[in-house]
């Protein structure tokens, strides 16, 4: 999916449509968050929303255990079935 160019037009709330292929390569749901920022170049980088272990490591905090625990992984699949898109 190298080099996909596309040109799409901006609404008047200033919002455009990330292309499925580019959703599906970045694992984003119809409702799900992601994160955007512009680069050096002034371009619009988006990136997939992070799992626990990500976040933990992007905050570092000594307190937080290497791996998610049993009980933090179940509370994560709850929450991932209870706003789950049908």
């Amino acid at each position: 999916m190298s080099n996909m160019n596309y040109t799409y037009s901006i609404t008047s709330k200033g919002q455009i449509t990330i292309p499925k292929e580019f959703r599906d390569k970045l694992g984003l749901d119809k409702i799900g968050k992601a994160t955007l920022r512009v680069n050096d170049n002034n371009e619009i980088v988006i990136t997939s929303p992070k799992g626990l272990d990500e976040v933990r490591v992007l905050l570092n905090k000594p307190t937080f255990k290497d791996k998610v625990s049993d009980t933090e992984q179940m509370i994560g699949d709850q929450l991932a079935q209870k706003y789950a898109v049908n």
